[in-house]
């Protein structure tokens, strides 16, 4: 028995109803009466009325089992000192001024205050109130109420709850008071959450903060970076704007060079949450051109820093080196090396033999030295691309393809294979040729893969084929038979009856590159009646693809060294990693120093260095900004030479941007834990409730079975037994 309980009454719960279990027992009593009456004589009157006596008890004694007789004792209720948990929301989203000309944060404070849960010096009112933060993270409170201060970057309901139920014992908590404004950025679904306080029977009673409602905010985010271009070439400068409570808002979309004004835009909104926007540049002087993308700030936008992105274009003006090596002609060879000729960009050196052991040698420009296919590596790389025709074997030894392929692994070459399989005899079986080309078919249909799609070369055909401008058809499509590791398909080839065979693929060489064109027939782009002979789509195709090929080096023409960025716009928080490259063959010194500026004060610098000990022709480091705006990185080299870049950090807090609060977010969480939203108003009336209810705790009562035990059973059992066995010895069985 519990030593604080007290008895109070002996109470029945039978197994049916009394009155029937009255009823049973009174016919069994009368049946043995009437049984023993009867047969009274041959045994005499004493052992008749003792055996009457035995079925009399066991039978009383099983009935009273029936009926479950307990006793009832009262429990006094067990006192224990729950505590209220207080949570204040203290990211940055806090800060917004929207309640009575006051940020939310102070808001929070005045209504914890008002609802006595804390005094007027900041602490809590009681022993049994508990203060708590939650942001990033889950912590207890730090200092007193009016020192908080709302800097955490994010809000993380999942975390922080279960940092909070994590502290607390089941059942200690009445309840925890979360003052927030209820926007999340762990998307963790809100039940989930809720339930980690229901199983520690901490309801959440959440009082929001703020105005509800969509917020109005525009960023500007660049889709783009280009390491160099060239002069007098186009160049797409893109973004996309993310549009929050814009719906059918007019968008002014300015595109500034060097901080001034070149062009203006308006765009329309519609109910679109994201939206590209383009700029097509052109630069007549070489140099590092700055372009910013602004979107001017709408009415009642909370926060226009995010409205504008910079990026920084490497303008080059050397001209790009090709050479072309042909073993027999052919439109697609003749076709391409006009294009070249003609563009301004390229210098093309041509070797096409056209009879045995016969070639015409065509130079755009004299340098002074004799042109004649390379001997070495290192002669190779005077050229920033070599395109291959067929049978090339006739022009090339086994020992000049092996310096071609030294070419392209050490020297960062690029390797055009532009009539699919460039070798024949004892050249065929090479490292170089990323995939072994079988048989074809003619007159096929070309289409561009989804991995093509992104690369500005073949965007432009994309675009072309989505237009509706259907390409004419490729002749001799063929089958790969045997692909090559790290090998990309950029475009297929097929008809609607035929499977699609690969087209063209690219593939990485070591430091360099590789693209085999598959099909025959490009040169049919070169024909269209609507126009520019000299800008047709096939010159703009291979003008595109030579580019796109060099600006995966990390060198630009005709450079040694290069110092690259891996990208102009780097996120605050996240590293951006620079490059150090060596051309030709050339080492980098084996440590440079990097210096980096920022609003004109110097910082710690970085130190490049070799990304492992067997690298020779590249240096590599990180750098992790600690705060947004512009910078400059540049080294200076031994021998005196400066390389620069530079780049821009910025900053993306949605806690500064989506800030209106989230009423169905904290409904759901609320009610998963067992608690409900409550307005400013009800917070003393809940707490008073919580008080009430411990207080007003009522004795429990608690059953005792009296029947429920070993010996009782054994006692009835004993009075049947006796029963039996005299009944037997008496000779009545």
């Amino acid at each position: 028995m519990n030593p604080n309980s007290t008895a109070s009454e002996i109470i029945f719960d039978p197994i049916l109803s009394g009155q029937a279990i009255i009823v049973i027992g009174v016919l069994l009593v009368g049946l043995t009466i009437w049984g023993y009456v009867a047969v009274g004589n041959r045994i005499g009157w004493w052992k008749n009325g003792l055996l009457l006596a035995f079925r009399s008890v066991g039978i009383v004694l099983l009935m009273l089992i029936l009926m479950r007789p307990s006793r009832q004792e009262e429990l006094p209720p067990v006192q224990t000192d729950k505590f209220i948990q207080v949570a204040v929301d203290l990211s940055a989203s806090m800060n917004q001024t929207d309640v009575d000309s006051a940020s939310r944060l102070e808001a929070a404070k005045k209504i914890l205050v008002d609802s006595r849960l804390f005094r007027d010096d900041g602490q809590p009112s009681a022993n049994t109130i508990k203060p708590f933060a939650i942001g990033n993270s889950g912590r207890p409170m730090a200092g007193t109420l009016h020192e908080l201060v709302a800097e955490d970057k994010s809000t993380r309901f999942h975390q922080s709850v279960g940092d909070l139920v994590g502290s607390i014992t089941p059942g200690a908590v009445k309840a925890v008071v979360l003052v927030t404004d209820g926007h999340d950025f762990e998307y963790v679904n809100p039940s989930r959450t809720g339930f980690l306080a229901k199983s520690r029977r901490a309801p959440i009673y959440a009082v929001p903060v703020g105005k509800a409602g969509k917020a109005k905010d525009v960023s500007v985010r660049l889709t783009s970076y280009l390491p160099y271009t060239y002069v007098k070439q186009k160049a797409v400068v893109s973004a996309n704007l993310r549009l929050i409570g814009c719906e059918y808002e007019d968008l002014e979309v300015r595109l500034l060079r060097q901080g001034k004004v070149v062009e203006t835009r308006r765009v329309k909104t519609e109910d679109n949450h994201q939206l590209p926007v383009k700029f097509t540049v052109e630069e007549e002087e070489p140099g590092q051109v700055e372009y910013e993308i602004n979107a001017r700030p709408l009415r009642g936008e909370l926060n226009a820093d995010n409205n504008s992105a910079i990026t920084f274009l490497n303008v080059i003006s050397k001209k790009i080196t090709l050479l072309i090596l042909e073993g027999a002609p052919y439109w697609d060879t003749t076709f391409l090396q006009r294009s070249l000729m003609r563009n301004d960009k390229f210098n093309v050196d041509s070797i096409v033999q056209y009879a045995p052991k016969r070639a015409r040698r065509i130079r755009k420009e004299d340098s002074g030295k004799p042109l004649k296919v390379p001997d070495d590596a290192e002669a190779f790389s005077y050229y920033d691309a070599v395109i291959l025709g067929r049978k090339v074997e006739q022009l090339l030894s086994k020992t000049q393809l092996t310096a071609l392929e030294k070419y392209a692994r050490e020297y960062e070459g690029t390797v055009i294979f532009s009539r699919g399989p460039a070798f024949g005899g004892d050249l065929a079986q090479n490292d170089l040729q990323p995939v072994v080309w079988g048989d074809g078919e003619e007159e096929l249909d070309f289409s561009v893969s989804r991995e093509g799609r992104s690369l500005a070369p073949f965007r432009l055909l994309a675009d072309q084929i989505d237009a509706g401008n259907e390409l004419p058809p490729v002749i001799g499509g063929r089958v790969i038979s045997d692909p090559k590791p790290l090998t990309t398909t950029l475009a297929m080839a097929g008809t609607p009856d035929a499977e699609l065979v690969s087209g063209i693929v690219h593939r990485r060489f070591g430091s360099g590159q590789v693209v085999s064109v598959g099909v025959d027939g490009l040169w049919r782009w070169g024909f269209n009646s609507k126009i520019d002979s000299d800008n047709t789509l096939f010159d703009r195709f291979w003008d595109q693809m030579v580019l796109w090929l060099l600006a995966g080096r990390g060198t630009a023409p005709n450079e040694t060294y290069s110092l690259r960025t891996s990208t102009a716009n780097v996120l605050l928080g996240e590293k951006i990693y620079f490059r150090l490259s060596a051309r030709g063959g050339k080492e980098t010194p084996q440590q440079v120093q990097l210096q980096i500026e920022h609003k004109g004060q110097s910082l710690e610098p970085a130190v490049l260095a070799p990304p492992n000990a067997e690298t020779r022709d590249r240096l590599t480091a990180d750098f992790l900004p600690a705060s947004p705006g512009k910078y400059r990185a540049f080294a200076i080299l031994p021998d005196g030479t400066e390389l620069e870049s530079r780049f821009v950090v910025y900053e993306d807090n949605p806690e500064e941007t989506e800030v209106a609060v989230d009423i169905g977010y904290l409904r759901k969480l609320c009610a998963s834990s067992g608690g409900r939203i409550l307005e400013t108003s009800e917070l003393p009336k809940l707490l008073e409730d919580l008080n009430d209810e411990q207080a007003n705790q009522q004795n429990k009562n608690r059953l005792e079975p009296l029947w429920d035990e070993t010996w009782v059973f054994y006692l009835t059992g004993m009075f049947f037994v006796l029963d039996w066995f005299l009944r037997r010895r008496w000779g009545l069985c």
